[in-house]
């Protein structure tokens, strides 16, 4: 959703009419904004970027690869979550190990909180054991959201039959993450 704040009170009455329902809450909110706007306010209503205006190109390109990890992150939620704290390796361009813990993991990709810097490197690749379990499986993995904690968000890519089926089984006795 995008706001322009030249709306003044119907922007804000948008804004909070969104956030009560409940595809609301799963919304990006982008606001456009002069650059004297009051930001406490803005972002006090839900927003997740501000462009500011007047718009020009670097303002558009730049807010809109900052918002693109989260909206990636929603794209990629389709799978069901299961929470977790399984140990693993992230690989980065098949020299760098990283210890990670898993946070969360579904067949489709997983949350990670990450014991030193990830390098902003597209592709990875994510080697563990699920729990239980004595195999170590590992699959290629794209890098989609990462925050101020140190925690990143990735999605499994190309990944084999085997890998999936393991990950599916294995979360099917497993509550839901929230």
């Amino acid at each position: 959703m995008i706001v322009d704040d030249h709306d003044g009170p119907n922007a804000a009455l948008l804004l909070k009419d969104l956030r009560a329902s409940a595809n609301g809450k799963k919304s990006l909110i982008i606001a456009l904004a002069k650059t004297d706007a009051v930001l406490d306010a803005v972002f006090g209503a839900g927003t997740h970027l501000v462009i500011y205006k007047p718009l020009t190109h670097d303002r558009l390109r730049n807010g809109l690869r900052a918002i693109r990890p989260l909206m990636g992150k929603q794209q990629h939620r389709g799978s069901l979550r299961v929470k977790v704290h399984i140990a693993g390796k992230l690989t980065v361009n098949d020299t760098q190990n990283i210890p990670v813990k898993i946070l969360d993991l579904s067949s489709g990709g997983a949350a990670l909180s990450l014991s030193s810097t990830c390098p902003t490197v597209k592709t990875l690749k994510l080697s563990f054991a699920l729990p239980g379990e004595q195999t170590i499986i590992t699959a290629a993995a794209e890098l989609v959201w990462k925050n101020v904690w140190g925690n990143v968000g990735i999605v499994f890519v190309n990944t084999d039959s085997g890998f999936t089926s393991s990950v599916s089984r294995w979360m099917k006795d497993c509550p839901p993450a929230k």
